[in-house]
């Protein structure tokens, strides 16, 4: 591992060396200025001339300097996050000097923001037809994000949870559907998925990460399966356009400490990227079992947050004008390796990975893309993007020694035969669009493929104790594969200036198999059924923009969606502890219909949004203890299509600048999601009626952001809001006075807050920060249920760092 980080910085920072050395047209025509807004300079603005690759930044003092300009009247762009974008003519001549000064005004708002998921081409956020939500790069600095987990927290309409007390397991709910509705793209292609969507908001780090798009809703017509809810676009850096290096230091308690270092280089037609990332974090045990938060605010020796070492780097090389004028190539590549252990803390007994009570997982990921972008005279471009991802998972708990040795008195197996459950998985992703401007239409037309192949194996015990092979040790092997492929169309109309109407469709062809063996006969079957899935969908949608005024735009879209039965996180994340999860060849795929209804008024210094949602949901595919038949097919678990469900709700966010270097970010939901029928679990118990709300959906949510920024200072106060809501919990450990106690708690609201400060002295940065200052910890625990999980499980965090900003 160290050494593949190694090669890939030393051979980034070679090329970074070359590109500087790179020779460029001499005309001596050069432009000097300077950027301010209300008389104060505004250093790091990109300073770009129109049409060319040529650019520069303002320095820490707000000036610039550019040399060799074409000769002749020249567009210089002025732009920066914060601000909004000015354009300025200058006249260049031969030997001699231009000057060109920018004032801009403030974009509080964010309202010159590019955004691209919502209908695959470019728009400034006010002007989206697909409302769309985005997370800065600034926003991400100042939230102290170090992954995508803690990028996504306090976004409305959004929560981020872990489902596992044992190895932090962590998923995304959009608008109460969880992580297997929801799309997670990499610059636009979905290669976040299969064994990704067990561990990958954790370890996705957010060194390269210039902005994250968040659409909300039906978006299977653009991106195809799982994007029921929305879809998530992680949008990667380009090449700063003067030399830069940035190196950074952070340190907490349990030694949750943030190492990082990126540079970047472009010149004139040759830029590149290059990043590399460590975070740490001890074993945390700071709560025990029990009823009452009295109970549970003991430690009870048993890990509440994992030990973590996760490394990234990567590098991302643009040419641009490589075949011709206005293209693009661009090659990036990562690589992401991760050890995380958690169990008994005594004596480091959890370092172990094959002792009792002892979960440990090991990651390690490599992720390549190539992409070529062209923009041709006629209005039109062509964007073809290639992605390939190898993702290897070994993972060792407790469970084939627990099984051992209950079915062999307590005795342990033999050290030769402990292994932890190995998987390799490989995908190809492919995607093709063209689209073209003609009159009032934008076309967008495009291709996509997916190809997926998953070998998985481990050791296991049955233990059945009426099967004949009780007690029997067996290798499972499992080989599952999907190929997807998708056509899809879509055409922005704009009518008029103030109506927009999008409509788009696309049709998907999904097939896969999953394949199972055993290493010996321990079943009633030598031969376990081979599962395919033969599929085709269609899923429309249309959206529509209206412009009431300047200042209020109102949104409308509906579209359907699909879920194919294929790569589902929850197999990939009990896999170690269950040998197979029967996916019957009948079983079908969820299908949705989605709606959306949202108005925005944009002022000067607030906006104020309000959003309707709903999500109805056919087929609603479900995970639960196998029946008796799939039983006897040597299975533990299976997938039924239960029920149809629905989602809807309300979100309201209010963004101010209530005045000078203070603002204000408000947002409250409203929810509700819920079954047609009672749970058959939950069926002719007390619980019946709450077992039709949907797990783990908040019936309220809120989130709180204020920010003063004087000269030089940034200190922010977030606070994040959690309604009732409902979880189950299966008491697996039943205790024979009391009985059993499986149940569906209500669970009560609760407030989190943390806070930030930090102080930019050129070309340092020093920050410190708290996070869950009130030292809130959930109210109830059960060890015997690892998912019962709804509130943070350790209290306060504290952290300081700094960072150095060199530019050259």
């Amino acid at each position: 591992m160290k050494k593949s980080i190694t090669s890939i910085l030393t051979i980034s920072f070679f090329l970074i060396f070359s590109i500087n050395t790179l020779p460029q047209e001499k005309t001596d025509a050069m432009l000097f200025g300077g950027v301010q807004c209300k008389g104060e300079h505004i250093p790091y603005v990109n300073i770009i001339v129109k049409g060319t690759n040529l650019g520069t930044m303002t320095d820490a003092t707000g000036h610039f300097k550019l040399t060799d300009l074409p000769v002749g009247k020249n567009i210089i762009i002025a732009h920066v996050l914060g601000y909004k974008t000015q354009e300025k003519e200058a006249e260049m001549r031969v030997g001699k000097a231009t000057e060109v000064f920018f004032e801009l005004e403030e974009d509080v708002l964010k309202l010159e923001q590019v955004v691209v998921t919502g209908t695959r081409t470019k728009h400034y956020i006010k002007d989206v037809p697909v409302r769309t939500e985005i997370i800065t790069a600034k926003e991400i600095e100042r939230k102290n994000a170090a992954n995508l987990f803690e990028v996504l927290e306090g976004t409305p309409g959004i929560r981020v949870e872990q489902q596992c007390q044992f190895c932090n397991f962590s998923m995304v709910r959009m608008q109460g559907l969880g992580a297997e509705h929801t799309q997670v793209l990499l610059n636009g292609q979905p290669i976040y998925s299969g064994l990704a969507g067990v561990y990958g908001l954790q370890q996705i780090g957010t060194i390269d990460i210039e902005r994250v798009e968040v659409i909300k809703g039906a978006g299977s017509a653009l991106y195809g399966s799982s994007a029921v809810a929305g879809a998530i676009n992680i949008i990667t850096k380009e090449p700063s356009l003067v030399p830069s290096t940035k190196v950074g230091l952070q340190f907490g308690n349990f030694n949750t400490n943030k190492y990082d270092i990126s540079s970047s280089i472009r010149n004139k037609n040759i830029g590149l990227n290059v990043f590399a990332q460590k975070i740490t974090g001890d074993a945390i045990d700071e709560t025990a079992e029990g009823k009452t938060i009295d109970e549970v605010k003991n430690k009870d020796g048993i890990s509440d947050r994992v030990a973590t070492n996760l490394n990234n780097a990567g590098f991302g090389l643009f040419i641009y004008d490589i075949f011709s004028k206005n293209d693009k190539l661009i090659l990036r590549g990562r690589y992401s390796s991760e050890r995380r252990q958690g169990g008994l803390i005594d004596d480091d007994y959890y370092k172990n990975p094959f002792t009792d009570g002892t979960e440990c997982i090991i990651t390690d990921r490599y992720e390549s893309e190539l992409s070529y972008n062209k923009e041709f005279e006629n209005n039109s471009d062509l964007n073809i993007s290639l992605a390939y991802v190898n993702h290897n998972r070994s993972a060792t708990n407790d469970s084939y020694l627990g099984d051992y040795m209950d079915t062999h008195n307590d005795s342990v197996p033999d050290l030769r035969n402990m292994r932890p459950y190995l998987a390799n998985e490989n995908s190809l992703t492919a995607t093709l669009t063209y689209g073209i401007q003609f009159k009032t239409h934008h076309l967008l037309m495009g291709v996509q493929s997916y190809l997926n192949r998953l070998e998985e194996s481990g050791m296991y015990v049955v233990v059945d104790a009426s099967s004949v092979y009780e007690g029997e040790s067996y290798k499972s092997i499992s080989n599952k594969s999907a190929k997807e492929f998708g056509v899809f169309v879509q055409d922005e109309w704009s009518i008029s200036n103030k109506l927009t109407i999008v409509p788009g469709v696309r049709f998907d062809i999904h097939h896969s198999e999953e394949e199972y063996k055993a290493d010996r006969q321990v079943f009633e079957t030598a031969l376990f059924p081979k599962t395919k899935f033969n599929e085709n969908s269609v899923s429309p949608r249309i959206a529509v923009k209206y412009e009431i005024s300047n200042r209020i735009t109102v949104r409308a879209n509906a579209g359907t969606g699909f879920r194919a039965p294929y790569g589902f996180s929850e197999d990939l994340h009990l896999c170690s502890g269950s040998p197979r999860v029967w996916k019957s060849s009948n079983l079908k795929p969820e299908t949705s219909v989605s709606y959306n209804l949202s108005a925005d008024y944009y002022g000067s210094k607030v906006k104020i949004s309000a959003n309707l949602f709903r999500t109805n949901l056919k087929d609603k595919i479900a995970f639960t203890d196998a029946d008796a038949s799939v039983a006897a097919l040597g299975y533990d678990y299976q997938w039924d299509n239960v029920d149809n469900a629905f989602v809807q709700g309300i979100e309201v966010s209010l963004m101010a600048n209530l005045m000078k270097y203070l603002d204000l970010g408000l947002d409250f939901t409203l929810n509700q999601g819920k079954y047609e029928n009672v749970r058959d679990d939950w069926a002719e118990t007390q619980y019946e009626n709450d077992s039709k709300y949907i797990s783990r959906f908040p019936a309220t949510t809120g989130n709180l952001k204020i920010e003063y920024s004087p000269k030089g200072w940034n200190i922010a106060l977030t606070g994040s809001y959690q309604g009732k809501m409902y979880i189950d919990y299966f008491n697996e450990d039943i205790d024979p006075v009391i009985g059993d106690q499986t149940k569906i708690k209500k669970t009560k609201p609760f407030l989190l807050f943390n806070t930030r400060v930090s102080k930019r002295v050129n070309p340092f940065n020093f920050y410190a920060g708290v996070n869950n200052i009130l030292n809130y910890i959930q109210d109830e625990k059960h060890l015997d249920d690892a998912a019962f999980m709804y509130a943070p499980l350790y209290g306060t965090m504290i952290y300081a760092g700094m960072t150095i900003d060199i530019r050259y």
